[in-house]
């Protein structure tokens, strides 16, 4: 896996507004497999974090707290609190 720079990835993104955040929530939220851990990754990721009792996961640990990372950048990148999200822009039915 590539590892990202963060600094870059706030200065060099060409989405702008906050529907790319929603977007993002949703990648977060489905790399988590859903559910709580998911949840508190796409809404309130600066405190985000995977507890050693957390199964089996679809990604790696270092692939989702990369992609959590890039959420909490572009989220401080449009003035949003980031232990604060809005909530997901869906009910999480039928995502699996």
């Amino acid at each position: 896996m590539k590892t990202l720079d963060m600094k870059q990835v706030e200065s060099h993104t060409g989405f702008s507004g906050t529907e790319h955040i929603k977007m993002l929530q949703v990648v977060v939220y489905v790399m988590c497999e859903g559910g709580l851990l998911g949840r508190l990754a796409a809404e309130q990721p600066a405190d985000f974090y995977i507890d050693e009792r957390v199964g089996r996961l679809p990604y790696s640990k270092t692939a989702i707290y990369q992609a959590v990372n890039v959420l909490v950048a572009h989220a401080k990148k449009e003035g949003l609190d980031t232990h604060n999200l809005p909530p997901v822009p869906f009910h999480g039915c039928g995502i699996f």
